[in-house]
């Protein structure tokens, strides 16, 4: 199919990348640009804010709303649904939209804010995680691997924010995920299942309680390590920066004696599809593993020599 095909068939969004992304994770970003374009899902960047974060909510839940609110009315006024890169920014996306479009009174209050700057909640619009989508269409997923990841063992870490609460996310069973895991097998890599999967990774404590979250991430790092991991796969920014910067901080203070790396999903699809290593970002992350570099390396000249 050539690309113009391509470009007509593909269903558009409005990518919502979130704050931590553009702030802390550029090369996630880059990815999701690169990518999702080639798995048929078209994307297009509007004016959005903040989400914003539920912990604005705790202190102002009105402005919480009135600001999701607008980030939901620009969508619509594209006539667009938003695709989202961030757990925490889809869940209040989500819970926003329903909320307004439950509440007639509420809604119409909000609006005569929205209409000082144009714009209107209609309630026409859907939110959904990147991951939500990739799973609906697995099949075009499978048709752009290229590279299949024989042999890389990773540990899902699905995470809270995309799994709870069910009611609004409705992705995944919160007590058994699996969808995670399925797509990353679609990509020929092996799924270790480790004791500590579905424990929390404790970002939102590392401000607070340190000493916790710490003792959180070492213990996650070392049941997955145990159990034959090379590598965590998370769907969720938080969850990366845990798993990437605050392990190091962790296991400097815990001085505990593992460590692996961390994949944010699609740059593992990325390299599936026959981007390199140095193309997905992964050099941006800060816990390497030689060996797991190499054995990446290995599968892309193997399958370049095959072809």
């Amino acid at each position: 199919m050539n690309r113009m095909n391509r470009m007509n068939r593909m269903k558009q969004y409005a990518l919502f990348t979130g704050c931590t992304i553009k702030a802390a994770l550029p090369h996630i970003e880059m990815v999701a640009r690169k990518v999702l374009p080639l798995l048929d899902i078209g994307i297009k960047e509007l004016a959005f804010t903040c989400c914003p974060n539920a912990d604005f909510r705790s202190t102002d839940e009105y402005s919480w709303l009135v600001v999701a609110a607008r980030n939901l009315a620009l969508a619509e006024k594209e006539g667009l649904e938003i695709l989202g890169l961030c757990p925490g920014c889809t869940q209040t996306l989500r819970e926003a939209n329903m909320v307004l479009k439950d509440d007639v009174s509420l809604r119409a209050e909000i609006n005569k804010r929205l209409g000082k700057i144009g714009l209107t909640f209609k309630g026409t619009t859907e939110v959904n995680h990147h991951l939500v989508v990739l799973h609906r269409q697995i099949d075009i997923l499978l048709q752009r691997v290229t590279i299949p990841l024989y042999g890389i063992k990773l540990a899902v870490h699905t995470g809270c924010h995309l799994l709870m609460p069910s009611r609004i996310m409705q992705f995944d069973n919160p007590e058994q995920p699996r969808k995670l895991g399925e797509l990353v097998k679609m990509l020929g890599s092996t799924i270790i299942n480790y004791p500590e999967e579905t424990l929390c990774c404790g970002f939102t404590l590392f401000g607070s309680h340190k000493d916790i979250a710490s003792r959180i991430i070492r213990d996650k790092v070392e049941s997955a390590f145990l159990s034959g991991a090379e590598a965590f796969v998370v769907p969720c920014p938080s969850c990366y920066q845990q798993f990437d910067r605050n392990q190091l901080v962790a296991k400097r203070e815990l001085k505990f004696e593992y460590q692996l790396p961390v994949f944010y999903y699609l740059q593992l699809v990325g390299l599936a599809m026959g981007f390199d290593l140095d193309e997905v970002g992964y050099y941006h992350g800060r816990v390497r593993s030689p060996g797991l570099e190499d054995k990446i390396k290995l599968l892309v000249k193997k399958t370049v020599v095959n072809l």
